[in-house]
């Protein structure tokens, strides 16, 4: 009972505490940035694509490895993909099913080409969500603080970053818990991605959300994002391979 509890709920906060504070705090920063330039797409675009989501995506995984932690126990594998992917995709398609009771999308609704680059710079996006805050900031702060606070803390954050761009702090709390309680299950990116939040985010931004900024130029920065996200993971992919001196 007492292993339980101190995985549940525990105090043991360290200087990587601080760091994953500061982390979460100039990402809700660069929110509030976001919503103060919305007059000057070209900056407020340089502060979501770069400073959000190319960084946001960088530095979890760059400081996982410089600190000797691994990715798999922050949820960055294949492991168990036959069964979580299935799975993740159920859930997508509940998602949906229930979005499409409970919010249907309008008549004159088109899947058309400029609603697919919209969707597909969405997806984009969700990636820098599912590893900044469901990866890194979760597990930091269940290390420090246990399950529970890691979840509630994790949500607190995803809520708050969207200050600047879709300010629905309640509704998106209770989207980050559920996410983030999916996530801790399995301990696993497979579990959201690219099905289950993939449906959430998309079908919020097109369809559900009243408060959300519309999406610019969504053609150019979905390629230019991809290639930036595939050049972060090809990087650090050949930086942890090991080298002839290693072996």
């Amino acid at each position: 009972m007492k292993n339980v509890i101190s995985k549940l709920f525990r105090w043991q906060p360290s200087q990587e505490t601080l760091v994953t504070v500061i982390a979460g705090i100039v990402m809700i920063g660069l929110s509030i940035a976001l919503g103060a330039t919305e007059s000057i797409p070209w900056i407020s675009i340089i502060i979501r694509d770069i400073g959000q989501i190319s960084l946001g995506i960088l530095f979890p995984l760059l400081y996982i490895r410089q600190h000797g932690n691994d990715f798999i126990s922050f949820g960055f594998s294949f492991k168990k993909w036959y069964l979580f992917l299935p799975i993740n995709l159920v859930l997508g398609i509940l998602l949906l099913l229930l979005f499409l009771s409970d919010v249907p999308p309008p008549d004159d609704f088109r899947l058309d080409t400029p609603i697919l680059w919209v969707s597909a710079f969405v997806m984009l996006a969700v990636i820098f969500e599912m590893v900044f805050f469901y990866g890194f900031l979760r597990t930091m702060f269940e290390r420090a603080f246990g399950i529970v606070p890691g979840v509630v803390l994790c949500a607190v954050f995803y809520s708050l970053h969207h200050v600047g761009f879709q300010p629905e702090f309640g509704k998106l709390f209770v989207v980050g818990l559920i996410f983030a309680v999916v996530y801790r299950i399995g301990n696993s990116v497979l579990l959201l991605y690219p099905f289950f939040l993939g449906v959430g985010a998309t079908y919020d931004v097109l369809i559900q959300s009243e408060e959300v900024t519309p999406v610019l130029y969504p053609e150019i920065r979905t390629l230019y994002l991809t290639v930036l996200i595939l050049g972060i993971i090809i990087w650090l992919w050949v930086k942890s391979r090991p080298t002839k001196n290693n072996i």
